[in-house]
């Protein structure tokens, strides 16, 4: 998810910055029915503690100008059974830890982060990671091209991609248990365009492809899914 800070706030000690914006995606990863939704722009740092849009609310317990390591609270979506094939059960959001480790070095910067479901435990492990190359065009211009994959264990799985025998009686589609395994692998690109010392404006375009059994899953509508967000951030 993109960042509402500048790349030039992200080496203060303490920053501030809000803004607002629109997010166009899916419905629920693998559907292939699209919906605008809100999105709250957030990047606050201050000493060791921080809140974002991606990565939640928590502490970086180490920090270096190449390697930073902490622990998180966020979320981590399910999706309404109004938006899945009839006789399919809905899948609840739940809170998550999240532990993670960042570099930057050479001009990148990487990401891993593993996130446990604790709400709704059924949700299972999430591990992501990520490394992307931010190119300054101009002194108010910054793209950002990155990757990442995802990788899930049986539990997460089965939560989201699975179908019970009550839900195949259901909804017609076949029983189908999934295994652990990697998920989707992903490729974006982020503008940020430095409108004053203060205000950015900030884009976000990717896609990500659905591999191994989750994209085997019978509720999968489309493997391959679009993202796209923009808006406008301002730092106090």
């Amino acid at each position: 998810m993109i960042s509402a800070a500048s790349p030039a706030q992200a080496g203060d000690d303490d920053y501030w910055t809000l803004g607002a914006g629109v997010a166009y995606g899916p419905e629920f990863l693998g559907s292939d029915e699209y919906e605008f939704s809100p999105v709250p722009l957030v990047d606050v740092k201050y000493g060791h503690f921080f809140a974002n849009t991606g990565d939640g609310i928590g502490f970086t317990a180490y920090e270096s100008p190449q390697f930073t390591a902490g622990a998180a609270l966020n979320w981590m979506g399910g999706y309404d059974d109004d938006d899945v094939p009839t006789g399919i059960e809905e899948v609840d959001g739940s809170l998550g830890v999240s532990l993670f480790v960042s570099t930057e070095l050479y001009g990148f910067e990487g990401k891993l982060t593993a996130t446990q479901a604790v709400t709704e435990t059924d949700r299972g492990l999430l591990i992501e990671a990520g490394i992307g190359y931010p190119i300054h065009v101009t002194d108010r211009l910054v793209l950002s091209p990155g990757i990442g994959t995802s990788w899930a264990n049986g539990k997460y799985m089965d939560g989201y991609f699975g179908i019970n025998a009550s839900e195949a009686a259901a909804s017609g589609l076949a029983f189908y248990e999934p295994s652990g395994g990697f998920r989707d692998v992903e490729a974006s690109i982020t503008a940020r365009y430095r409108i004053t010392d203060s205000i950015n404006a900030i884009g976000l375009i990717g896609v990500t492809q659905l591999i191994g059994d989750a994209a085997d899953s019978p509720l999968v509508e489309d493997e391959a899914s679009l993202k796209a967000v923009l808006g406008v951030s301002y730092t106090f």
